[in-house]
């Protein structure tokens, strides 16, 4: 019989056995279907993603919110329909896809994700992922059980669901890559090489945090093809925007909406992040930028009255770059083409597998 120390050790190398059978598994499951991007209603030809905002979300919450108090939105069904209304107005603007970077950790719920996008007609990428700030059991996990989970999502489901996600969302801010940060980091780094899902992040742009970033997952292995730096235009510094699309990262131009009211005078205006965003396509990186608006429909990570706040700041919502940004683009000399080239030829690349 063997003692405990064989035991915990034949035990350890069992699952460090099936963890890698599982990873190579996906990753041959990956290869048969290039150019498919999984979305909330199922597999998707990327070619049929169109016009794309790749960082959005529908809601964002505390985990199991919407199951403790959804009192606070009316009621599901009451936010449900919001949604749906919004979304159809997105749709009939031209957009055809959002994808959704709202991880477990900021309350996804993949059951209403799939319920809007069937009654609204858009099409909706969701993500695995975490975002900044771990609960106890999320801060015990070492990056080879977050690598696991994110792979487990990417494979079985979501939340008990054969939804599978087709990004992987993580984040660093302010205080720069904490202990476990960088082991969500690596963790997305080493799912993305096993499985060719890419990864969409949360920066801190005014402190080059896209950076610090770049350094880990490189030093991971990872292709930078594979990665877009989130909330790029919060910084115009052209060197560190340009750095990393040389490198060959996507620069997220996703926070125009940030700079959509004169109150809000601490952070570039909306002007001036689109003025950035032509800058780069005249340095001839227009295949290295996304645009999107990080824009949501609900939330209960602010206080009350905080959505009506956000809406009277931006009455154009999910709709703001098609409303506002692109016109003022196209006022800047940038041409039809670069703008599909942003909108519809980017998003297909990424999310479809170069």
């Amino acid at each position: 019989m063997a003692n405990r120390r064989e035991f915990l050790l034949q035990s350890v190398a069992a699952c460090v056995s099936a963890s890698v059978s599982l990873r190579t598994t996906y990753a041959a499951t990956a290869a048969r279907n290039p150019g498919t991007v999984q979305t909330v209603q199922g597999p998707l030809d990327a070619a049929k993603l169109g016009f794309t905002l790749p960082h959005e979300h529908v809601c964002v919450n505390s985990p199991g919110f919407w199951q403790l108090w959804p009192e606070l939105f009316g009621s599901r069904a009451s936010f449900a329909a919001k949604a749906v209304d919004r979304l159809k107005a997105a749709k009939d603007a031209g957009i055809d896809t959002i994808v959704d970077v709202t991880p477990p950790d900021v309350g996804r719920d993949i059951r209403l994700l799939e319920d809007v996008s069937r009654k609204s007609g858009m099409q909706i990428v969701a993500c695995t992922g975490h975002w900044l700030y771990p609960s106890l059991s999320w801060e015990s996990r070492t990056a080879e059980e977050l690598t696991d989970f994110f792979t487990l999502e990417i494979e079985r489901g979501i939340e008990g669901t054969d939804i599978k996600p087709g990004v992987i969302k993580v984040a660093t801010d302010k205080d720069g890559v904490t202990p476990f940060l960088e082991n969500v980091l690596r963790a997305a780094a080493r799912t993305s090489k096993a499985t060719g899902i890419p990864i969409t992040t949360h920066t801190h742009a005014l402190g080059r945090g896209g950076e610090k970033q770049a350094e880990i997952f490189e030093n991971e292995g990872l292709n930078p093809v594979s990665v877009c730096v989130g909330h790029s235009d919060n910084s115009k510094d052209l060197d560190y925007l340009t750095g990393l699309a040389k490198r060959g990262y996507t620069i997220g131009m996703d926070h125009l909406t940030r700079g959509a009211s004169a109150t809000q005078a601490q952070t570039l205006s909306w002007r001036e992040r689109a003025e950035t965003v032509a800058k780069l396509i005249a340095a001839g990186f227009a295949d290295r930028i996304f645009l999107s608006n990080d824009w949501f429909f609900g939330a209960s990570l602010g206080p009350a009255g905080f959505m009506q706040q956000m809406e009277a700041l931006n009455p154009d919502g999910m709709l703001f770059n098609v409303r506002k940004t692109i016109p003022y683009l196209k006022e800047l000399g940038v041409t039809d083409a670069q703008l599909r080239t942003i909108t519809v030829e980017n998003p297909r690349r990424f999310f479809g597998g170069r």
